[in-house]
C-alpha cells in the first residue's frame, strides 16, 4: 500500500476507487481496523499532541481530507539541488509557487496522493461496501438526532444498507456506548465526535467492541442529514471548501489559523531537509 509522510503523518496515497479495495480487504480481514481522515488541521494538532500522532498512524486507513496534504506532498517531491548557496531560495519560490497556484490548477496536485477523500464522501463507500458484505453499521456522534437522521439518509439512498443502532451522547459514556454497541451487533463504527476526541475515543474503546472497523468521520453526519450545507463542488474542487465553511461558521477561525501554521511548518520541514542534504 503507498503511503506518504506529512509531517509525520502517514496519509495512504490512494484513489476514492483504491480506497473502497482497500475498505473491502480490511472488514473481509480478521483483524479490527481504524479508518482516519486527516487534514491540516489534523495534522498541525498532532505536532503538539503525541497521543494523537501516534493514534493517526496506526491508522490502517488514512484518507487525504483537505487538499493541504496533496499540496504537502507535492512540495516534497520537488527537486532541489541541496548545498548550494541558492537552495533556500529556490525552496520558498517553489513554496510560493505552489500556494500561488493551488486554488486555480488543483489537479497539478495529485502526485503522490491522486485526489482528496473526505469523510462526507467516503462514508457512502462505506455505506455500499457494508451493504454489498451484509454488514451492520453503529452511528455515534453528532447533535441531538443527527445521527438518526443521517442513518435515515443513508439507509434511504444504499439499498439493503443495515443500520444496527445509533447514538448521540457525550462521548464520556464509554461504558453505556459500547454496551449498546454490542448488544446491537454491529460490525463497522463510525464516530462523529470531531478530532482529536473520537480518534482517542476510539483507540481507547474499539478493542472492547466487535467490530471489525472503527472510523473518525468529523462533521460527516452533520452534512449527511442536512443540519449543514457543504460547498459547492466547484468550491470543493478549488480546495476552498474550508473557507467556505468559514463563512458560515465564523467561530471557526481560531481553528483554521491551523492552516497558514501547516503551510509554514511544510516550508520549515523542506528548508531543514534542504539544509541536511
Amino acid at each position: 500500500m503507498r503511503r506518504t509522510d506529512v509531517l509525520g503523518i502517514k496519509v495512504d496515497a490512494l484513489t476514492k476507487s483504491e480506497a473502497e479495495d482497500r475498505l473491502v480487504e480490511i472488514v473481509d480481514g480478521q483483524k479490527q481496523s481504524f479508518l482516519f481522515t486527516p487534514n491540516p488541521e489534523m495534522v498541525v494538532r498532532a505536532q503538539g499532541d503525541k497521543e494523537f500522532r501516534v493514534i493517526l498512524n496506526r491508522g490502517d486507513l488514512n484518507l487525504a481530507d483537505g487538499i493541504g496534504l496533496l499540496f504537502a506532498a507535492r512540495f516534497q517531491t520537488l527537486p532541489v539541488a541541496a548545498g548550494s548557496p541558492i537552495s533556500y531560495l529556490v525552496v520558498f519560490c517553489q513554496w510560493l509557487f505552489l500556494i500561488m497556484f493551488l486554488p486555480p490548477f488543483p489537479h497539478f496536485f495529485t502526485k503522490p496522493i491522486p485526489e482528496r477523500i473526505t469523510g462526507s464522501d467516503f462514508i457512502w463507500n462505506i455505506a455500499r461496501v457494508a451493504a454489498r458484505r451484509k454488514l451492520r453499521l453503529f452511528l455515534l456522534g453528532g447533535g441531538p438526532a443527527v445521527a438518526e437522521r443521517c442513518a435515515l439518509v443513508l439507509q434511504t439512498n444504499v439499498p439493503d444498507l443495515r443500520i444496527a443502532g445509533v447514538y448521540s451522547g457525550p462521548s464520556a459514556q464509554a461504558e453505556e456506548i459500547v454496551r449498546l454497541i454490542n448488544k446491537s451487533r454491529a460490525d463497522i463504527l463510525l464516530v462523529a465526535f470531531g478530532a482529536p476526541r473520537q480518534e482517542k475515543w476510539l483507540s481507547d474503546n474499539l478493542v472492547k467492541t466487535k467490530c471489525r472497523l472503527g472510523a473518525g468521520l468529523g462533521g460527516t453526519f452533520d452534512f449527511i442529514a442536512g443540519v449543514k450545507s457543504r460547498a459547492p463542488r466547484w468550491i470543493q474542487r478549488l480546495g476552498l471548501e474550508w473557507f467556505y465553511r468559514l463563512l458560515q461558521e465564523p467561530g471557526r477561525i481560531s481553528r483554521q489559523a491551523a492552516i497558514p501554521k501547516f503551510l509554514w511548518l511544510i516550508l520549515k520541514s523542506k528548508m531543514s531537509a534542504t539544509k541536511k542534504g
